[in-house]
């Protein structure tokens, strides 16, 4: 009996085995299909940029030609002539100024700019008045695009024209006379940020000191010496060129079968 029962119980076995076998393979494959199916309907009707990179945004500054008005005030600081401090003959003023900037990149502008300051008579200083001069050129970079808050740094280097006045003896009494300086400003550091309401039109704050050295002085034969300026205030910005348009909503929403079809290629999109 034992002989028997073992016979017809090992080809049982094996089709039972035979039968899991087969029902584990078409429960790993139905995921595949599925998968496929749900790719070939991906392929023939994508989504709102689906598969796509989004592109980059529009470069709204190379070759852009923007404008700059500020006015602050200036304050002078460092020697006139080798133990000679400006400080003894005057003070901090106002100052007003203008850049002109050529874009080169998305975040890089060229930029010349000039300012003009008028520093009054320092405390115990009679008849003493100032004026500087400035003019400078440089590299402006820009920390954004595109978005309504610009913030910037700048360096440069210029050459500046101040005129000291103050009184001198002579036989005829104290007469105010002035005095011509003519320095290289060897650094114009400046930072700051616009705000555009607008795309062509903001407004801003900032502040830049100038570093550097006059080299000629009226009736002075010692070497060169060091000076500064800071300045801080407001400044108009204007981009007088129309930005780049967007690209709108519905067009950006618009599947690849579409965009095909109008283009004038119907049929099935291919990758």
């Amino acid at each position: 009996m034992a002989s028997r029962s073992t016979g017809w119980i090992a080809p049982a076995l094996g089709a039972v085995a035979a039968a899991w076998v087969l029902s584990a393979n078409q429960a790993l494959a139905q995921p595949a299909d599925r998968d496929t199916s749900a790719a070939v309907d991906e392929d023939e009707e994508p989504g709102p940029e689906a598969g796509a990179k989004r592109p980059a945004g529009p470069d709204e500054r190379s070759g852009h030609v923007l404008l700059q008005g500020r006015a602050g005030y200036n304050l002078p600081f460092g020697s006139m002539a080798a133990g000679q401090p400006v400080s003894e003959k005057v003070s901090g003023g106002l100052a007003f100024g203008a850049n002109v900037g050529l874009g080169l990149s998305r975040v890089t502008v060229v930029e010349a700019s000039g300012s003009y300051a008028l520093l009054p008579a320092a405390a115990g200083c009679d008849g003493c008045s100032g004026r500087s001069l400035d003019i400078g050129l440089g590299f402006v970079y820009h920390l954004a695009q595109g978005i309504a808050f610009d913030p910037w740094i700048s360096y440069g280097v210029g050459y500046r024209r101040a005129v000291l006045t103050w009184q001198e003896g002579s036989a005829a009494g104290p007469t105010a006379s002035d005095h011509v300086f003519h320095g290289l400003d060897v650094a114009r550091i400046a930072l700051g940020g616009d705000f555009y309401p607008v795309s062509s039109f903001g407004v801003g704050v900032f502040a830049e000191l100038d570093a550097g050295t006059y080299l000629s002085r009226p009736g002075e034969d010692s070497g060169a010496t060091a000076y500064g300026f800071f300045q801080f205030g407001l400044r108009l910005a204007l981009d007088p060129v129309p930005r780049g348009a967007r690209t709108s909503a519905v067009s950006a929403g618009t599947s690849r079968r579409i965009a095909v079809q109008a283009a004038g290629s119907p049929g099935a999109v291919r990758r």
